[in-house]
């Protein structure tokens, strides 16, 4: 019998029945802005997208890694210290591990998207700067969250959008639980979907909160980890961006015509 993952309990859940064309957006983020590393630069946030379906061959593989390496939840904090169940790990296993992770992402989900807010920026140009009254400015968290959802409701219509069953289409994000401005990444999200939803849009379908044993949010932790660690040794810029951020209306590609 078929024994349902993660997002194959979540589908069951929400339409009560295995639905693998269903879209399901996975976003984590990674912080370094407590104790003694609040001088960090940059606050990131990373997200994958792909469809049940998708993410099923997705935790096949994964099933397959977790086996091949010894290990059973990835911790992105405990890799990097080689601590916890990756105590003992040399570098050329990590190494491979590593390798190994990227490759399975690449072959079995649709898109992948990271974003490194710059600190400074954040503080200068959009908290320090007059807004109209009644305006709420979104926090570190918020802000990375909605670039990063924008992106992805972006390249969802890009590639959907001529599919017969794209009316049908939904998406269901999943974020990790348990941080303090979760409830912000909530709110952002229900004004997107409101504003997709005036352009006639219902792509934006619902926002899920998971502990760290959901398997697919590892991914997720390793793509924001490694882009915040190269954020900071400057390995890759961080990216200097305008403020205010447009709204998702500018990131709506135009409808596909109908052939003539």
């Amino acid at each position: 019998p078929w024994a349902p993952d993660f997002i194959g309990q979540l589908c069951i859940a929400l339409a009560h029945r295995w639905e693998p064309e269903r879209l399901f957006v996975i976003l984590t983020s990674y912080f370094d802005e407590s104790g003694t590393h609040d001088e960090s630069p940059v606050t990131v946030m990373a997200g994958i997208m792909g469809t049940a379906a998708q993410w099923g061959r997705f935790q096949i593989g994964l099933n397959r890694l977790k086996r091949r390496h010894g290990f059973k939840t990835f911790h992105a904090t405990e890799f990097k210290k080689r601590s916890g169940e990756f105590s003992g790990w040399s570098p050329e296993r990590c190494v491979e591990m590593l390798f190994d992770l990227t490759a399975l992402a690449e072959k079995t989900v649709m898109e992948g998207v990271t974003f490194p807010l710059n600190n400074a920026d954040y503080d200068q140009q959009y908290r320090g700067t007059e807004t109209p009254r009644r305006v709420r400015l979104d926090t570190k968290y918020g802000l990375c969250f909605r670039v990063c959802l924008i992106h992805l409701v972006s390249e969802a219509v890009r590639r959907l959008g001529p599919h017969k069953t794209f009316a049908e289409s939904r998406m269901h994000v999943v974020m990790e639980s348990g941080h303090r401005h979760a409830g912000d990444a909530e709110r952002v999200f229900n004004e997107e979907k409101k504003e997709l939803e005036g352009l006639g849009c219902n792509l934006l379908s619902s926002i899920t909160f998971a502990g760290k044993d959901c398997d697919p949010l590892m991914v997720a932790d390793f793509i924001s980890h490694t882009t915040h660690m190269r954020s900071v040794r400057k390995e890759a810029p961080v990216p200097r961006i305008p403020f205010p951020l447009p709204s998702s209306r500018a990131y709506m590609p135009a409808p596909p015509r109908s052939p003539k």
